[in-house]
């Protein structure tokens, strides 16, 4: 019994693959606003009912495409000494795991501007995000002090969605390798205005 339950499993795990490939591919191609489940499904090889079988939907897709690279970069995060503040701690575990190119270009919509259903997809992908930082800072902080946890949660994403914002219109003119590492640098700048308390630097 054992080998038809494990076929089926390597099944099902090729058919999740299959499914955030299709939608990595067609983000690429057409701007993560048009994506669709008949379209994702259609690009694997499989029926709409099989795409919701998997996901609840199109951020749930983009989600499970870019766990793995967040996932890198938390445990570097959580493996940082204890004493380190933490937002010393986050820019040295960015240090050592960059932002990369699977989180910042493989789902970038072509056009600088997306549609409003786009919009709405982009705040349900941030919104699951947002809380996904706030469990690997919980973890990291060990602190049963929700609005600490969560209020540098939301700092940390601000940062993050200001310099994707600055960057978005210079990275098309960049080969992608100079695209990520200007994005990491600015975020790293970032990080040390907010570690800094934005004071302007002493000469």
């Amino acid at each position: 019994m054992s080998e038809p339950a494990g076929r089926r499993e390597l099944n099902k795990a090729r058919t999740r693959q299959a499914l955030v490939e299709a939608a990595r591919e067609l983000a690429r191609e057409h701007g993560l606003e048009d994506l669709t489940a008949e379209e994702i499904a259609a690009r694997a090889g499989v029926s709409r009912r099989t795409f919701f079988n998997y996901f609840p939907g199109i951020e749930g897709v983009v989600a499970a495409g870019l766990a793995e690279p967040l996932q890198r970069i938390a445990a570097e995060l959580l493996a940082r000494p204890g004493e380190e503040e933490p937002l010393t701690a986050i820019a040295a575990a960015l240090r050592e795991q960059p932002v990369p190119a699977e989180i910042l270009l493989d789902w970038a919509p072509p056009g600088p501007v997306p549609a409003a259903r786009g919009r709405e997809l982009h705040l349900r992908v941030w919104r699951h995000h947002e809380e996904w930082l706030v469990g690997v800072l919980r973890e990291r902080l060990g602190d049963d002090d929700e609005l600490r946890v969560r209020t540098l949660a939301a700092a940390v994403m601000a940062l993050f969605e200001v310099v994707q914002r600055s960057w978005l219109p210079t990275a098309a003119d960049l080969a992608p390798d100079e695209a990520v590492a200007s994005f990491n640098e600015a975020l790293l700048r970032a990080l040390a205005h907010a570690d800094a308390g934005w004071r302007r630097p002493t000469t």
